[in-house]
């Protein structure tokens, strides 16, 4: 027997990249041509309908997702659950809760089925586990212990973490990159395969023999991202290595890079040229970076050029005024260099607000850049509402006495 299963990951449903609201529009339909490709009905791909998609997490962007949002997402899951395909899921960290998850609804809907460390059985030949987004400070007390599954089961484990493997190292304490193989022993079991969410990047490696993989998000989170994608994991008992997995490109709103470099002779033609050798640049996201001569050209004339001809969104950077910064702080004495830290410190020790909010502002102001927004809103909120908790419990005490 073989299984096929649809590896996706980090759709991020209701993120309004650039503020546009466009490309939030985009995100959800993304997401649905994944599911297009579950049932075999994606125009690009002409693969049969898999037996299960698995979610390895941030379905929505956000904890506080929009209900317009929530709501087309589930009737996105409820026209793959009339095909009878299992729609499996784990939480991410962006969507990561303290009490209820938005896919607790659907799975109480019967639209998703939400994995957990005990076995989940596909077709009698597939073991699936999953572990939702674990926060930094509750790594160490973690338990990723899983149940055992039959023997026979191709085990294949579902995590939302930054790991190495796959990701290459990086050697500085704010980095949120984990050693992937001591993880292995807190399992407690043999895998066969560790399913992976949170990069948006494609990538792969093997870690103790067992392959390990991200499929990479379903839309661009960045210029730098490549064209989006999905895995089509083929598992068989009878085959070594058991799981084997396939990309499957998504038919995503191109981005489009164009440098112009400006000789001091050069005029706004230049510009047109340059933009003209991309070719058509309608309802795309096109990034421009300028660089060269000061000719008088200005970047808000670039992106009203790129407006008036239907981009999505346009983005100039103009390396001529950067340059002529860094020209201009060549000459500011360093020994006379402001600390913007320090002075915000002090900025801050000056105003009439109590400890707890000195405590909320400086985790906000001091967070590891490497966390993303919302894990940055959510620490913050956690520990406001743990502030909060002490200080009603103090009231309550004192009013007891």
């Amino acid at each position: 027997m073989t299984t096929k299963i649809l590896h996706v990951s980090d759709t991020h449903i209701g993120y309004q990249q650039y503020r546009n609201a466009i490309r939030r529009e985009d995100y959800l339909d993304a997401f649905e041509q994944a599911l297009q490709i579950a049932r075999g009905e994606h125009p690009a791909h002409d693969n049969e309908p898999v037996d299960a998609v698995l979610h390895t997490g941030d379905l929505f962007d956000d904890q506080l997702t929009s209900f317009d949002d929530v709501f087309a997402c589930h009737e996105a899951l409820c026209r793959l659950r009339e095909t009878n395909i299992p729609f499996y899921v784990i939480v991410g960290n962006h969507e990561l809760r303290r009490n209820t998850d938005f896919v607790d609804e659907f799975a109480l809907t019967g639209d998703a089925i939400r994995l957990t460390r005990s076995p989940t059985v596909l077709n009698d030949e597939v073991a699936l586990y999953g572990i939702d987004s674990v926060r930094d400070p509750d790594w160490e007390d973690a338990d990723f212990s899983l149940e055992p599954a039959d023997e026979g089961l191709v085990r294949l484990v579902a995590m939302h973490q930054l790991f190495s493997p796959p990701i290459e190292p990086i050697d500085h304490e704010a980095s949120n990159i984990i050693d992937l193989e001591p993880v292995f022993d807190r399992f407690g079991t043999e895998v066969d395969g560790v399913a992976l969410g949170d990069c948006h990047e494609r990538m792969g490696d093997t870690c103790r023999g067992v392959p390990v993989w991200y499929p990479g998000a379903t839309e661009r989170t960045g210029r730098d991202k490549p064209q989006p994608s999905v895995d089509l994991l083929t598992i068989s008992r009878q085959q070594e290595p058991p799981i084997d997995r396939e990309r499957l490109l998504l038919d995503t709103r191109e981005f489009i890079e164009i440098d112009i470099e400006f000789g001091e002779s050069d005029t706004f033609d230049l510009v047109e040229r340059r933009v003209a050798e991309k070719g058509p640049i309608e309802d795309a996201v096109v990034f421009v970076d300028v660089s060269g001569a000061d000719n008088g050209v200005t970047k808000q004339e670039i992106l009203d050029y790129l407006h008036d001809r239907d981009v999505v969104h346009a983005d100039v950077t103009d390396e001529r005024v950067v340059e002529a910064i860094a020209g201009d702080l060549d000459d500011i004495d360093t020994e006379s260099e402001i600390d913007v830290d320090a002075e915000l410190d002090t900025a801050v020790g000056e105003l009439d607000i109590g400890d707890e909010a000195r405590e909320i502002e400086e985790m906000l102001r001091h967070a590891d850049p490497d966390l993303a927004d919302t894990r940055r809103r959510t620490n913050a909120k956690e520990r406001f509402r743990e502030l909060a908790a002490e200080r009603f419990e103090d009231t309550s005490t004192e009013g007891d006495a």
